[in-house]
């Protein structure tokens, strides 16, 4: 019996000691991806953000800025403030340089049925719950209530607008029965370009939501084409944002693939880890507050992102893949503006 007891002892002490050792490898090796905070880098942020309040600062745009045809926002799916953001976004573009058209990551059919919402003179939800289910099929993270009440706001804003300037959605993703080789983001690239020649829109401007991976102008070393990249290497003019968050809950709704928290939010998955890791995180974090949402502008003149690879480096050690940028490639090359969201809600389940 001493024999069975001392055996057990020993086994939990070594199980201990493993998972000990582990959880101090991860902590050494996450901290040494991140890096300490820069101080050219903090200096360089210092005079190019601003903090984001009820509406869009447009302090960091200059006129090379609004000479963009397409403007993306890329998100990580599953935060309520990214559609703070986008509604924010689209309303700003929509008053300053006249964009009315919203290129969005869905298909055709889906946004046929948004336009009827936003186009019926009487609001009708049923249509635009109807909007909200069919993205849980491609984008359940992104099916939400938050979607709802944004989509719900677009149609109160349109409804002051003149016919001229108001806002339509073009989907440019495939379609559910679409059985036609290539990948999504070239299908989109596609679609984009049709949509273009169909409706005569040579000449306008256009901003979409798309999940993170879609908005970046390069390929990375997996060699996947990307949306941004197939517009840019075709000669479209092209800023990119993207969102990272710090101290934020995902909304994580539930599947077969791993588990899931009974309220479906995580709050582990963020840029500076543990299970995601955003080199040069710590930098933008030194100036943005709690609670808040920071804007910041990566290609000004001098830009330490002109040369670096910070901030497009990216570790995930279990959702997606690591980005890993091309060698000859820097920061500015994928992205130009980043949104830090620090403390941002989940999105909810639609009621």
């Amino acid at each position: 019996m001493k024999k069975i007891l001392k055996f057990i002892k020993i086994t939990f002490i070594s199980l201990l000691s493993i998972i000990l050792l582990f959880m101090a490898y991860l902590f050494i090796s996450n901290k040494l991806f991140l890096e300490s905070k820069n101080d050219d880098n903090i200096s360089y942020l210092s005079k190019n953000n601003v903090q984001i309040g009820t509406s869009i600062d447009e302090k960091l745009f200059d006129d090379e800025f609004y000479k963009s045809q397409v403007f993306l926002l890329g998100e990580i799916h599953g935060y309520a403030d990214n559609q703070k953001i986008d509604q924010e976004m689209l309303f700003f573009l929509n008053k300053k340089v006249g964009i009315k058209y919203y290129i969005a990551e869905m298909d055709s059919l889906t946004a046929k049925k948004l336009n009827a919402f936003l186009s019926e003179k009487q609001k009708n939800k049923a249509i635009l719950k109807e909007v909200v289910e069919s993205i849980k099929r491609r984008i359940p993270q992104q099916a939400s209530q938050e979607l709802f009440d944004k989509w719900n706001a677009v149609y109160d804003y349109n409804q002051n607008l003149a016919d001229s300037l108001k806002i339509t959605v073009i989907g440019i993703d495939k379609n559910f029965d679409d059985e036609s080789k290539g990948s999504r983001d070239e299908a989109m690239v596609s679609n984009f370009k049709n949509a273009i020649q169909k409706e005569h829109l040579e000449n306008e401007k256009f901003y979409g939501l798309f999940g993170y991976f879609h908005t970046l102008q390069k390929k990375t070393e997996s060699g996947r084409a990307t949306f941004a990249a197939g517009l840019k290497d075709s000669g479209v003019k092209v800023t990119s944002f993207v969102s990272y968050t710090i101290d934020s809950e995902m909304y994580l709704p539930k599947n077969p693939q791993f588990p899931t928290p009974e309220n479906e939010k995580v709050d582990w998955i963020n840029a500076d880890g543990p299970l995601m890791l955003v080199k040069g995180i710590n930098d933008l974090k030194e100036l943005s507050k709690p609670e808040s949402i920071t804007l910041f502008k990566l290609n000004s003149k001098n830009s330490p992102y002109l040369k670096s690879q910070n901030l497009i480096t990216v570790k995930s050690r279990v959702f997606g893949e690591n980005i890993v940028p091309l060698k000859d490639a820097v920061t500015a090359d994928y992205f130009q503006y980043v949104f830090l969201l620090r403390n941002s809600k989940a999105l909810t389940k639609l009621k």
